[in-house]
């Protein structure tokens, strides 16, 4: 069932943990997106409260096939509900799931609602494990400043200062769209550098980038969350430098995207300032919790997200499959990633070979 707006919201101004990805207009933009279709559910809860579930539908030849909330790439779904969301609540919504007439149904709640989801899951759901890294703004912008914030982010900033970074803080409906179109020219270069460093064909590189169109994405999303949507982007004399994108809503604020000269921010430290900018902008605004995405336990993103006191946070996004759908997934991540190391193993060896 398509749930009527006005109830969408007015559960979501009562749940103390939604986040902007699951609100109306995020899913109509994922909708507008991707081809798919709004299958969002309305639940009446324990204790006579009531639930919304934004949920949407793939659709093969006529036939439904999936029901996620959401798909890869777009962002944290699960349930917004009156009071915020409890473990029996995820066991209403799970139970339905489970029924539905489709091949795959499944639910990536954010971490700070995870618990509750792992706690209700039950015996048949697939459990894909991630880890999200979030810091707490509830104790104000000047106490993580000096209190919370490693030594290495305050000289960092400080250093910063000699380049005379041009920072801009854009609303994603801002008509200049500067942020938007370097996050564009970003984004493109870092598509080849991944390439380059996967040893992937810059051909087959740029033809799954195409099918993400991850800067068609930030600029569709700007448009639709408008205010909720914060561009934030740095320049070095006129060269885009990095650019971070936030969504906001509530006590939340989501660093969604981002893109960066990897050598430019490197030089500038660009990237710190844009972190404590966007920091110190959501605490002004009364944001509690700033997600700052997902990174594997020990690698360096976790280690760097952990100099500004972001927390680690396990959670599972989980799964209902009539097919072995994610089990063949990882397989074939698994080959392109074995591939992927092989042709860089090869490129190491003809350039020694060529230097030696």
């Amino acid at each position: 069932m398509n749930v009527p707006h006005t109830e969408w919201h007015r559960v979501l101004e009562a749940d103390p943990l939604a986040v902007a990805t699951q609100t109306p207009a995020w899913l109509d933009c994922l909708c507008a997106r991707t081809g798919r279709t709004d299958a969002s559910r309305l639940y009446d809860l324990p204790g006579g409260r009531r639930g919304v579930l934004p949920l949407v539908a793939r659709t093969v030849a006529g036939v439904r096939v999936a029901e996620e909330s959401f798909p890869y790439g777009w962002g944290y779904g699960g349930l917004v509900a009156e009071g915020g969301v409890t473990a029996d609540d995820c066991r209403v919504v799970l139970a339905d799931l489970a029924r539905r007439p489709v091949v795959r149904t499944g639910v990536v709640p954010t971490s700070l609602a995870g618990d509750a989801w792992a706690a209700a899951a039950p015996a048949g759901a697939i459990r894909v494990p991630y880890t999200a890294q979030v810091v707490d703004l509830s104790p104000g912008y000047d106490h993580l400043w000096e209190k919370v914030f490693k030594r290495q982010v305050r000289n960092s900033v400080r250093k910063a200062e000699r380049f005379a970074l041009d920072v801009r803080r854009e609303r994603g409906d801002d008509p200049d769209g500067v942020g938007v179109r370097a996050f564009a020219e970003l984004y493109g270069q870092q598509v080849d550098r991944w390439a380059a460093q996967r040893g992937q064909p810059l051909w087959l590189a740029h033809r799954v980038a195409a099918a993400q169109d991850r800067p068609g994405q930030v600029a569709a999303v700007a448009a639709a969350l408008g205010e909720r949507c914060i561009v934030w982007s740095a320049f070095h004399e006129g060269r885009p430098v990095a650019v971070n994108v936030v969504l906001q809503h509530g006590q939340h604020a989501l660093g969604w995207l981002s893109a960066m000269d990897d050598a430019l921010a490197r030089e500038t430290l660009a990237t710190y300032v844009l972190h404590t900018r966007s920091f110190a902008d959501a605490a002004s605004e009364g944001v509690h919790w700033f997600h700052m995405g997902e990174s594997d336990p020990g690698s360096a993103p976790e280690r760097f997200k952990a100099y500004f006191g972001a927390a680690s946070r396990p959670y599972e996004a989980l799964r209902f499959e009539r097919l072995p759908l994610t089990r063949a997934d990882r397989g074939l991540r698994h080959v392109v990633a074995e591939a992927s190391a092989w042709r860089a193993r090869r490129r190491e060896g003809q350039e020694e070979r060529q230097t030696g």
